[in-house]
């Protein structure tokens, strides 16, 4: 379907008139007429009935206009978003809640901060969701605790972050506590194995950070969280005799990413933990 037909049969039924609808749109009064019978043709019915200046939709007509009109906003809202990614460059980075939560809202303020003109869309979800995101070209930029193992890929390591082991300062002290497990990576079990037996299951698993803090003294768990929110959040405590554990922290995109020249200049800014 040509959207200038479309365009055009939306505008003669705007005027009701051949002569006006011309004008509007910068062409000839036969150019009108010719792509109104093209439309006609492709659909094999008519869609106006012509009385010389009394010119009115038929029922197919009546029926196509609203088609025509969700046809076209579409057709505008698609050249503007294309327009808009060329223009502006605007780069997809993914990562999971708790990361976003704890460390990478800071770093994308500081790029909005000394950066003109940024144009990006921050996606939350699972890190398997948005590695097969990578592949399909609906994500530029992963970030994340593990690097995919995979030819395609380019990773590179933009930091690391530091997490410690808190409970609630409000909780009684015990010598075990429930456990909230957190995402930080498929392989930070080895990290929490010694926290409860094989066979204890967690309180509560989450993807977030920020609702792991709130629920530590509800449940009177402990959970993983970065270790400087216990300077930032009075009600959290650490809990003694626990390593800090540090987990590394890439930048991961496609090989053959279009976006490359952008996403290397984006991980310049370090991530500040």
């Amino acid at each position: 379907m040509d959207t200038e037909l479309l365009k055009t049969f939306l505008e003669v039924s705007r005027t009701r008139h051949f002569g006006r609808a011309a004008e509007a749109l910068y062409l000839t009064q036969s150019a009108v007429s010719f792509r109104i019978r093209q439309l006609e043709n492709q659909l094999g019915v008519n869609l106006f009935t012509r009385h010389r200046n009394n010119i009115r939709l038929t029922s197919a007509g009546e029926r196509l206009l609203p088609y025509a009109e969700s046809l076209m906003n579409t057709w505008q809202m698609a050249k503007k978003e294309v327009s808009h990614t060329q223009q502006h460059h605007e780069l997809s980075i993914g990562a999971s809640a708790s990361l976003w939560e704890a460390y990478l809202t800071p770093w994308l303020q500081t790029l909005y901060q000394q950066r003109e003109s940024l144009h990006l869309e921050a996606r939350i979800a699972q890190r398997h969701l948005m590695v097969k995101q990578l592949h399909e070209r609906q994500l530029d930029l992963l970030i994340t605790t593990e690097a995919p193992k995979m030819d395609e890929l380019t990773s590179h390591q933009i930091g690391h972050i530091s997490l410690a082991l808190f409970r609630s300062r409000k909780s009684e002290k015990k010598e075990k506590y429930d456990y909230i497990k957190l995402e930080w990576g498929a392989d930070f079990h080895q990290h929490e194995n010694y926290l409860a037996g094989a066979d204890d299951i967690p309180v509560l698993t989450t993807t977030s950070a920020h609702l792991t803090r709130q629920l530590l003294h509800t449940t009177g768990a402990c959970a993983f969280l970065p270790d400087f929110w216990e300077t930032e959040y009075s009600d959290l405590l650490s809990i003694q005799d626990t390593a800090v554990v540090l987990r590394p922290l890439y930048a991961v995109w496609l090989q053959n990413s279009d976006q490359q020249t952008h996403i290397r200049q984006l991980i310049k800014l370090p991530v500040n933990i």
